[in-house]
């Protein structure tokens, strides 16, 4: 029993492990280094069993699943203590709940049913499998993946669901200090039972509201974000009409000029001639050509006409040349999400240079028969925060924030593409590498 106990417990850990690799990016991708992780836990487990340190046991086998989020994953310390007080109550939760069925059904205290090895350890081996199945529950139905992403960039959210499940692991503690006292055996198993099947079912409930939640607020971000893109294509539209006007008010008075020039010239009257079409040229330069193309994506150049727009307000040198596929892998929210993050985070960057002849950004573009490749490199002023190897945001108010990077990443990745990173701090250049792949065929196969 102590071997299936052993297998469940590990099966259990495994699965939470690859609920977080889903969510964060991996330090180690090897399986050596799962199996590292998981034989520390159970390697914790045994120990406190044997010494019969339960109640230290839990914050000791809290603190190893929290080393093994630090080796496996990027992940900073709020989220770290979620994932970690998230496992520990799921499993003693579950336990609880098994542990008073046998106390109830076999007319004995909790404490006497755990003091017999056999029961010990079928507990055990029960509990593992009902938070595999937990777990499971909370990946399709309770807060599905697709919907848990704007969870963990959400440091608000996330803190709040992080007191609340502290507050439950104090509870349990507390409460599993009962099992010792001399009371009615019976009541005490049915408050028990009744304690962690509660528990259960509010962290379910909470997840499942938080999730909700964040949900409608990265929903309402979006909804912004295309409110602007909306108005930002409008301008285009009215920049590129503005533009065609003049094209054809040009045009019009193209033919009448062009004769007047002939007749000058058959004149040797070439000095009005010459003058004539330096006005001409002196027209074309100033309503004609006024309208400049960023990229033959009439999405993305909207997008980087608004951006050349507010840096000309700021005093930053814009320059942007993207010639791509006419269709692009990325839908069109995912290519606004990106380009205007990326964008935005260059120009507050370019914000904070005092001189203002520093301040640069410039876009380039290029494509190969099955890539596509975009670098946006910009002056900064060389100071960068890390955390955990990765940059993060040094702004104050860093919910939504922070994880703009992060975000980028996954959505190019899960595309099959790439993001490199160069941050020179002595030459205060700030490069973003995109490299995303033509068609479905090349995506990864995971």
């Amino acid at each position: 029993m102590l071997i299936i106990a052993s297998i469940s417990i590990i099966a259990y850990n495994l699965t939470c492990l690859l609920y977080f690799k889903r969510h964060f990016q991996s330090k180690r991708k090897h399986w050596i280094y799962y199996a590292i992780a998981v034989t520390i836990n159970l390697a914790c487990s045994s120990a406190m069993d044997r010494l019969n340190l339960h109640q230290l046991g839990v914050i000791v086998i809290m603190a190893s699943f929290m080393l093994e989020l630090k080796l496996l994953f990027q992940m900073d310390i709020l989220r770290i203590l979620h994932g970690a007080s998230a496992y520990i109550i799921v499993f003693y939760s579950s336990r609880g709940m098994i542990v008073s069925l046998f106390s109830i059904f076999q007319q004995e205290s909790i404490n006497g049913v755990l003091n017999l090895d056999h029961y010990y350890y079928m507990i055990a081996a029960i509990a593992g499998l009902i938070g595999v199945f937990f777990v499971l529950l909370v990946r399709r139905v309770i807060a599905p993946d697709t919907k848990t992403e704007p969870l963990f960039p959400h440091t608000k959210a996330l803190r709040s669901i992080v007191y609340y499940q502290f507050a439950i692991v104090v509870y349990m503690l507390q409460l599993n200090e009962g099992r010792f006292l001399d009371i009615n055996a019976l009541w005490f198993s049915l408050h028990y039972l009744a304690s962690c099947a509660i528990t259960l079912a509010l962290l379910a409930f909470i997840w499942n509201t938080i999730v909700q939640v964040t949900g409608l607020l990265e929903y309402e971000l979006n909804t912004k974000r295309l409110q602007e893109q909306l108005e930002c294509q409008i301008s285009h539209y009215n920049s590129y009409k503005k533009f065609t006007e003049s094209y054809r008010i040009f045009r019009h008075d193209y033919g009448n000029v062009m004769s007047a020039v002939k007749i000058l010239i058959k004149n040797n009257e070439n000095e009005k001639a010459i003058k004539l079409l330096d006005e001409i040229h002196d027209t074309m330069q100033k309503n004609v050509l006024m309208h400049k193309t960023y990229s033959n994506n009439v999405l993305l150049d909207a997008i980087l006409q608004d951006s050349a727009n507010t840096c000309e307000e700021h005093n930053i040198r814009f320059d942007a040349t993207l010639h791509l596929f006419e269709s692009l892998i990325l839908s069109d929210l995912d290519i606004i999400r990106i380009c205007t993050n990326i964008l935005n985070n260059a120009i507050e960057a370019c914000e904070k240079i005092p001189q203002t002849s520093d301040r640069f950004i410039k876009v380039t573009g290029s494509t190969n028969p099955d890539w596509s490749f975009i670098e946006i490199a910009n002056s900064f002023n060389g100071q960068l925060e890390y955390q955990d190897g990765e940059l993060v945001s040094t702004k104050k108010e860093k919910d939504f924030h922070g994880y703009g990077l992060t975000i980028i990443r996954k959505t190019i990745e899960d595309t099959g593409g790439m993001v490199l990173i160069d941050a020179d701090q002595e030459k205060k250049i700030f490069s973003l590498k995109l490299h995303i792949p033509r068609n479905q065929q090349l995506r990864n196969p995971s």
